[in-house]
């Protein structure tokens, strides 16, 4: 049906191009030449090739059934057929006059299913274009909105670590500061000083946990005091030995990029705590010609990334994260050496160096 109904649009289209025009007028051509032959008998001494002018219409007509279609070759075979006409009537009768009709019919026959099928190709070409466009668009619109759920995500993390350390820290600090004036009986003063105590742990608990949420460290001084303050935690809370390695010239980053890549070693450091059983970390940080790149290493018992990509959000989160500063992110994993990597070419400005 999208046959008959796309025909005379796409045929109309066809009489506005010169090539399809220069088609026609090598039918012309040829049909001059045909005629030239057959009535000057140039063939009259190889009477059975009377059908070999006829058959050259083939090159134009399949020419325009690959190039323009059925509405490109119907008008051509039926416009071989038409110049062909005289020559049928005048200068050929019996047997030749039913070959040139019967060729001529098969001519026009092949061009037609010629052209519907490339047709059709050219239908499935442009619904795959078309398929692959929308999913471009919709991977466009994920990204699009996987970065703004992520930069929420930041900005509450920021309002929750501002809010924790303004408000909570402060209300904990007041009443463990009022705990310590209150005198008692030495039983009393005993039971005191276990909540003081517990207070001081709740107030270093809500410490570390803003500093997980958005630590100051990385406004205030950038991405590398940030990833040694991440290696001190680490080691000050599991014992296990780090290592932070910085080279090359150290420049500082556009702030969401700072931001990414030092959400994507904390993760990575999460993951070493939780999961590798590791007893050594080395965070490299290295700058080269405008490139960076950042490794995260550690000796644990590894694992395989390919399925633990599957049902992992954190190693998922590191890739998104990546993505939306165009870095590449890449994981290996063996027994005794694990490697988190990320590789990003940014416009590194020297003026803003930490």
């Amino acid at each position: 049906m999208a046959l008959v109904t796309d025909f005379w649009p796409l045929l109309r289209e066809r009489l506005r191009d010169r090539r399809f025009w220069m088609v026609q007028l090598l039918v012309l051509v040829i049909a001059t030449a045909h005629t030239t032959i057959e009535t000057t008998d140039a063939l009259q001494d190889v009477r059975d090739l009377y059908l070999l002018p006829v058959s050259v219409f083939f090159i134009p007509v399949l020419y325009a059934a690959l190039n323009f279609g059925l509405e490109g070759a119907l008008p051509t075979g039926l416009w071989c057929a038409l110049l062909t006409l005289p020559n049928i009537v005048i200068l050929h009768s019996g047997a030749e006059r039913i070959g040139v009709v019967l060729q001529l019919s098969f001519l026009v026959l092949l061009s037609a299913m010629v052209a519907i099928r490339v047709d059709k190709e050219r239908r499935a070409k442009l619904a795959a274009e078309d398929a692959n466009r929308q999913l471009a668009d919709t991977q466009a619109s994920l990204k699009s909105y996987i970065g703004l759920a992520l930069r929420a995500q930041e900005e509450e993390r920021f309002r929750l670590s501002r809010e924790l350390h303004d408000e909570t820290v402060q209300e904990l600090v007041v009443a463990k500061t009022a705990l310590e004036d209150v005198s008692g009986t030495p039983g009393q003063h005993a039971r005191l000083e276990l909540v003081d105590a517990a207070l001081q742990r709740c107030i270093d608990g809500i410490r570390r946990f803003c500093g997980a949420l958005r630590p100051s460290v990385l406004d205030d001084l950038g991405l590398v005091p940030a990833l040694d303050w991440l290696l001190s935690d680490l080691s000050g809370r599991t014992g296990i030995r780090v290592a932070l390695e910085d080279q090359g010239e150290r420049l500082r980053l556009s702030p969401e990029q700072e931001l990414v890549i030092f959400r994507v070693a904390q993760e990575a450091m999460h993951n070493v705590e939780h999961h590798a059983q590791a007893s050594r970390v080395v965070v490299r940080l290295a700058y080269d010609r405008g490139r960076l790149c950042l490794e995260v290493v550690d000796d644990g018992c590894g694992f395989d990334p390919a399925r633990a990509r599957q049902g992992s959000l954190g190693l998922a989160g590191m890739q998104e994260r990546a993505s939306l500063i165009g870095a590449a992110f890449e994981v290996s994993s063996r027994p005794g050496a694990t490697r988190v990597r990320l590789d990003l070419s940014p416009a590194l400005d020297p003026a803003a160096a930490t």
